[in-house]
């Protein structure tokens, strides 16, 4: 297990981040550094999964802001080859990297850091993009 502040500095010095599903795609972005996504799941949580979950994106950090910001790569899209085509114009001044940057900069007020712990925040946010989901 990864102490916090490890983690921490080991994002402080992150020019990209390569990250599976899950919070630490939020705690990334909520970093700065810019991330791409992968998840791969067995055949049968892939079928069950696609027939419950209804939302534009699993990504934490874009279910927050309510745009793609973080590309994800699920299942038969997350390959060798398209990760590394998302991520290395990370690495450079792109503006992959530009967008991604600009995207995070707008987490903090979305997110109301300081007025609430992170998690519980962005659970809040999830459960109503879940919500308006099923209203569609």
């Amino acid at each position: 297990m990864v102490e916090t502040a490890d983690k921490q500095a080991a994002f402080r010095i992150a020019r990209a981040a390569l990250a599976k599903s899950g919070t630490v795609t939020l705690e990334l972005a909520l970093a700065g550094v810019p991330t791409v996504a992968a998840y791969r799941v067995s055949w049968l949580e892939a079928v069950v999964g696609r027939r419950l979950v209804k939302v534009s994106s699993v990504i934490l950090a874009n279910l927050v802001l309510g745009e793609n910001a973080v590309p994800e790569f699920i299942q038969e899209a997350c390959t060798a080859e398209n990760l590394a085509a998302a991520l290395v114009p990370l690495l450079g001044d792109a503006p992959e990297r530009r967008r991604q940057l600009e995207a995070f900069s707008r987490l903090d007020a979305i997110m109301q850091v300081g007025s609430s712990a992170p998690a519980a925040r962005a659970a809040d946010i999830v459960l109503d993009v879940v919500r308006r989901a099923k209203d569609f």
